[in-house]
Parts: structure tokens; sequence; C-alpha cells
């Protein structure tokens, strides 16, 4: 094939990745906006929301080293198509939910839906990166946030006229389906080449550098997660604005997750992986500093916003890391690095819930705030560790 042809098919499979990132950030953001009109409609408490955020994320757990073994054996590229039709479906369950049983039984299945197609995008965006020559990673959590975007913004919206949590889930789910539709259509063209021996372990033991990423992963998730999951609540019952109102706090951290990975893969050239891991973190720790020190609509929207500039390039770095990991194939590095991280998810919101029952939202959040603080103290070193390590190849 020629290196135009070939230039060709990488850009057609990138725009087609970038469109799954996109649809799996819609998911996460519709999520995150009905997750307050759910728990109104259903009367839950704090408590009992985190059963239904428990098994969201323990369904991630389970879809990750599935997605892995389904990588190994089909390739990352059929494995994210396949998956991104799966996940709209998933979606829309939770609009059903009449009672708390229905809705944590949705929840799972939503979370497994997203489990698999987190480890195939992500192992097939890595393959991407290493053909394309430079640094992309972080414009594809770029499309992922600004779905979360579209997402929270479009629930508020149908909310404000009137539509049900079903009603506008099942709306943004036909969008995506159509949306993924498209993708195939235009094809996913780039065949992946692994630099190494084909295994087709879905899990394995990491070894202490991976472990560490995971750990860093952990935490970002938490608190990704936590925002997510809580920040529409703590609007709601801290703040004390609308359901309306209260999906433009996570609308905020949402656009300026965007807006921080837009520019992530300059700023990674520019300043390099270690520095802009500190700089994240410590931009992260600062608006969470803001937004619980000051309970007000204004503050806590900004506070949010600088949150979501700093968490902006956080996972992408991780995951690219991850997919530099010496004796393992890039799907089974990210799906143990990913699976690790979504014990953040999977802990994280849950015991959020717990204790705020018991000390109140803003001290339960907290915990949001101490993991930036450790991300910053002993991530750069941690990732430096990855950092020399040659990833695998992409033939085109």
């Amino acid at each position: 094939m020629s290196e135009s042809g070939a230039k060709h098919r990488l850009i057609a499979a990138r725009i087609s990745t970038t469109i799954v990132f996109l649809v799996n950030g819609i998911g996460i953001g519709a999520w995150a906006a009905c997750v307050p009109a759910l728990r109104h409609s259903l009367s839950l408490t704090d408590s009992a929301l985190s059963l239904c955020l428990l098994a969201f994320s323990g369904g991630g757990l389970v879809g990750m080293p599935a997605a892995a073994w389904l990588v190994s054996r089909v390739g990352s590229q059929y494995a994210t198509m396949l998956l991104g039709l799966i996940f709209p479906i998933t979606m829309v369950l939770p609009g059903f939910a009449p009672t708390l049983p229905v809705l944590i039984f949705a929840a799972l299945i939503f979370g497994m839906g997203k489990g698999f197609l987190d480890v195939a995008m992500n192992t097939f965006a890595a393959a991407l990166q290493t053909a394309w020559g430079s640094s992309i990673m972080s414009s594809f959590h770029a499309a992922f946030s600004v779905g979360g975007l579209v997402g929270s913004i479009s629930i508020g919206l149908m909310f404000v006229n009137g539509l049900s949590v079903l009603m506008g889930l099942a709306l943004l789910a036909i969008f995506s389906v159509v949306a993924i539709g498209a993708c195939i259509a235009f094809g996913l063209q780039v065949k992946i080449e692994e630099g190494r021996e084909r295994d087709t372990r879905a899990f394995a033991i990491p070894s202490p550098a991976l472990f560490g990423i995971g750990l860093l992963c952990f935490l970002g998730l938490l608190m990704e997660g936590g925002m997510a999951d809580w920040s529409g609540v703590y609007m709601t019952t801290v703040v004390k604005v609308s359901t309306a109102q209260a999906a433009m706090g996570y609308a905020a951290f949402s656009l300026m997750m965007v807006a921080g990975r837009v520019l992530g893969d300059w700023f990674v050239g520019v300043f390099g992986e270690r520095a802009s891991l500190l700089m994240g973190a410590t931009s992260a720790a600062c608006g969470f500093a803001i937004s619980l020190g000051s309970p007000t609509f204004e503050l806590s929207v900004f506070g949010f916003a600088l949150v979501g500039l700093g968490a902006s390039n956080l996972v992408p770095l991780l995951f690219s890391a991850a997919s530099r990991t010496v004796g393992l194939p890039p799907a089974t590095a990210i799906a143990m690095t990913a699976s690790i991280g979504y014990a953040g998810f999977l802990i994280g919101p849950p015991l959020i819930g717990f204790a705020s029952d018991h000390i109140g939202m803003r001290l339960a959040l907290v915990s949001l705030f101490l993991s930036a603080v450790l991300i910053g103290t002993f991530g750069p070193r941690l990732l430096a560790v990855q950092a020399a390590i040659k990833p695998f190849k992409l033939n085109a």
C-alpha cells in the first residue's frame, strides 16, 4: 500500500476512534446527570444510592478482563466496534428501573458495557498513537470529555423541558448507535500488529511498576468517579440548587476536561509526562479546596472546572504508560491498570455515600482532595519508571 493510502487509513481510524470515545463519554455524562433524578424519583438515601454505584463499578471490573480476552482473540479494532454498539443499549437500562433492586441490576449491566468498551478502545487508541508517531492519546480522551459534556447538558436540558430519565437516555442511546454505525461504515481498517508474542491472558499478576501505575489510576478514577456520581448530589444537598442547575457542576468539570485534553498532547510534548502529572494534580487539589471550602453555586462550579482541568490528562498519561509494559500485550496491561483503577470507582463513590450519611457530604468529598494530593506527591516518580520503555508497533 502507498504511503498516502496508509496515512488516509490512519486518519479514518483516528476519526472513528474519536467518535467511539465520544459515545463512551455521552453515556457517562448522561448517567452522572441522571443520578440526582433517580435518587429523587426512587426516594433513595445516599447509602442506597451507593449500592447502585457499587453495582455499576463492579460491572466494569467484571467486563474489563473479559474485554482483554476478546481483544486478544479478535483484535482491538473489531472488539471496539462490537462493544461500541452494545454500550448504548446498556446505557438505557437504568431509565427502566422502578425500584432499587432493578436499578442495581441495570447499573451492573451498564457498568459491564462500559468496562468492555474502555479496554478495547484504549488498546486501539494506544496502537494508533504508536502508528501516528506522536502523542494523540489526550485527543481521544478529549472526545470522551466532550461526550460527558454533551451527555450531562443534554440530560439537563431534557429535564428542564419535562422529559423523563428514560426518554432522555433513550434519545442519547439512539444517537450513539447511529454514530457507532457511521464509524463501522467509515471503517477502522488499520490492522494491529503486536510487537510481542501473542498472549491471550485476560489478566496476570502485575509487576511492581505496573501496580504502581494502577494505583495512580485508582486515585485518578476515584476523582473522576466521585465527580460523576456525587457532584450533582453535592450541588443539590449542600449548595442547595435545582436539579437542572446541579447538572452545571459536572458540565463545568467536563468542559474543562475537554480544554485540558485538547491541549494535553501539546502540553505533554513541552513539559513532559511527569511535570504534566504534577501540575494536573495540583490544579485538581486547588479546585476541590475551592468547591468544598466555599459551597456557593458560582464558586462550586468554578472549583469543579478547575478539577476538570487538572484531572484531564492524568488517566491518558497512565494508560499510555501502561501500554508500554514489557512482557504483556497492551490489552492485558491496560486491562490490569484499568481494573485496579476501577477499584476507585468500586469502593470510592459508595464509601463517599456511606460516609456522607455519618459526617456529611462536604467532609466525605475531602477524600477526592486527598487523592489529588497523593497523585502529585508520588505520581511523577512512578511514572518515570515507564517513561523509557518502547511501545508496541502498529502496522497500517
